[in-house]
């Protein structure tokens, strides 16, 4: 079939939405051309802000309308790209392929909060806080808090399969929804709440599926009622080993902690000088500190705080193996956050027996103000790569996940692997019965030109490769996109037919957000 000429599309487009809801302006296609992706964000900072411009953008505001949308897509074979928030860090938003960016956010409608039964329907397109806020008023509450809770939506937390960071008493998303309503490729709508005894699990097929199944529309969720008490506490612990130890314990005891996190002695040590951790925010705050000359303290620690700063801008990040070497020399202490939350009884029976656990492994008590601050500054991400851009280097983040028994590996081989590259640095997060993610975040010099892609690409590459090594999972809660996307190949093996004919069977054309999720072709015979 002859692909349509964009003005084709655009004339076809316009006849189901009108002229407001198409647009081609430069703006809007480069708006959504990108997510967070840190290497699309080195793309723009080097004058390409249109390397994969799609042909249009629109704004659907029905579910209907949504519909029509994909099915004259279908019937002319024209790429699907759907946009939500656009706070993805993967690339998953990329129109490789060029077609239609589909913003959902019109698609708002209206909440439906049922309190006798602990559910509520409400639109995709909804934002993340907008939606806290709205169960807030009625003394509920989701459960799930992303640190992107402020710029996401509804619909972007279940095509990538979202983790809050509450996720080890809240659970993750996928435990959260209970169905959906959805556009197929086809342009058909389904609601996999109809499902009969013995169907699959339709609802489990299109979370995760990041739009390459079809468009998620609304979703059907369970709620909680709002906590009442809350508990946060810090513990030291001199050893990663123990204060990992004192999490595997914790979680197996049955208890759900809203909140449990242990940063590695780097982090640690930035998290005391900053005030942040390494969620992007405290590293952030390191590298561009050593663009001051004004030195605040005298201490040891703010010495030699400070003098990793300046020696980060100032070529350090040109030798990261240097620097990483450096780093090792700090102490080897570990802070952890560590709360609970729900009734009053609840909370002090598991905040007794977890403390007991922590200090049994070595925990050292730091009081209240760990976790408090943490709590304060929990959303405190930096979205300001432009400026470590211009100033000579790039930050970036991967979460990474794996049973108890392989995460130190997990966590060593990735260190091994990065370090030669890039300035890295983890914390550990998402904990659950079975095992953890590891959230490593990294910087390094970009260097000029090409060099700053080809840099990116080299630190991820060593990256997942040294997961694989592991044999853990390349993701837990940021999806997949076009940065994991060949890490799957490995990952999953022969496993992708399953995926391949699923693909194939509902979206035949390969209309929806190509390239994403696995490679084109990938699990074919």
């Amino acid at each position: 079939m002859q692909r349509m000429s964009q003005s084709e599309i655009i004339g076809g487009l316009v006849a189901l939405l009108g002229e407001a809801r198409v647009s081609t302006s430069a703006p809007d296609v480069i708006a959504m051309s990108a997510d967070l992706w840190p290497k699309a964000q080195i793309w723009k900072m080097s004058g390409e802000v249109e390397r994969h411009p799609p042909d249009c953008v629109v704004w659907p505001g029905t579910e209907a309308e949504l519909s029509a949308v994909v099915a004259f897509c279908a019937e002319h074979g024209i790429p699907i790209v759907p946009y939500g928030g656009g706070s993805g860090v993967c690339g998953g938003t990329v129109p490789i392929h060029g077609g239609v960016v589909v913003d959902v956010k019109r698609m708002e409608g209206e909440v439906e909060i049922d309190r006798a039964s602990l559910t509520v329907v409400a639109p995709a397109g909804i934002n993340g806080q907008h939606l806290e806020d709205r169960l807030n008023a009625n003394g509920l509450t989701l459960g799930h808090f992303p640190s992107s809770i402020m710029c996401s939506t509804l619909g972007g937390w279940l095509a990538a399969r979202s983790a809050g960071q509450f996720s080890s008493c809240y659970g993750k998303i996928e435990d959260m929804v209970l169905s959906l309503r959805a556009v197929l490729p086809t342009g058909e709508i389904v609601d996999t709440e109809d499902r009969q005894s013995g169907d699959p699990d339709w609802t489990q097929v299109l979370v995760g599926s990041e739009g390459t199944l079809g468009l998620i529309t609304s979703a059907r969720l369970r709620v909680h009622p709002s906590a009442k008490h809350r508990w946060l506490r810090g513990f030291r612990f001199h050893h990663l080993h123990d204060g990992l130890e004192g999490m595997r314990q914790t979680m197996q005891a049955g208890l759900r902690p809203m909140v449990f996190r242990l940063y590695d002695p780097l982090d640690t040590f930035i998290a005391m000088n900053t005030g942040k951790s390494t969620d992007r925010g405290g590293l952030i705050d390191l590298l561009r500190s050593s663009s001051s000359s004004k030195e605040q303290g005298s201490g040891p620690a703010t010495r030699l705080f400070q003098g990793l700063a300046r020696a980060g801008m100032s070529g350090g990040l040109a030798v990261p193996a240097a620097l990483n070497r450096f780093a090792q020399a700090l102490p080897s202490n570990c802070k952890m956050v560590v709360g609970f939350e729900g009734p009053e009884e609840a909370v002090r029976i598991q905040s007794e027996r977890a403390a007991t656990i922590l200090r049994r492994e070595g925990g050292e008590d730091m009081g209240a103000g760990p976790g408090e601050h943490w709590l304060e500054h929990r959303y405190s991400v930096s979205f300001k790569q432009s400026r470590i851009y211009q100033a000579g280097a790039f930050v970036d983040t991967m979460e990474v996940s794996t049973t108890w028994d392989r995460l130190e590996a997990l966590y060593e081989e990735v260190k091994k692997a990065v370090g030669p590259h890039a300035f890295i640095m983890a914390h550990f997060s998402h904990a659950y019965r079975e095992g953890c993610s590891i959230y490593f975040t990294f910087a390094a010099s970009r260097g000029a030109g090409d060099r700053a892609e080809a840099h990116y690409e080299r630190i991820w590459q060593s990256a997942l490769s040294a997961v694989h090594r592991a044999g853990a999972s390349a993701s837990h809660h940021h999806g997949v996109g076009l940065l994991k996307r060949d890490a799957m190949v490995e990952e999953h093996g022969n496993m992708l037919r399953v995926w391949r004919v699923l693909k194939d069977t509902l979206d035949p054309k390969g209309i929806m957000n190509p390239g994403k999720l696995f490679p084109d072709g990938a699990g074919g015979a």
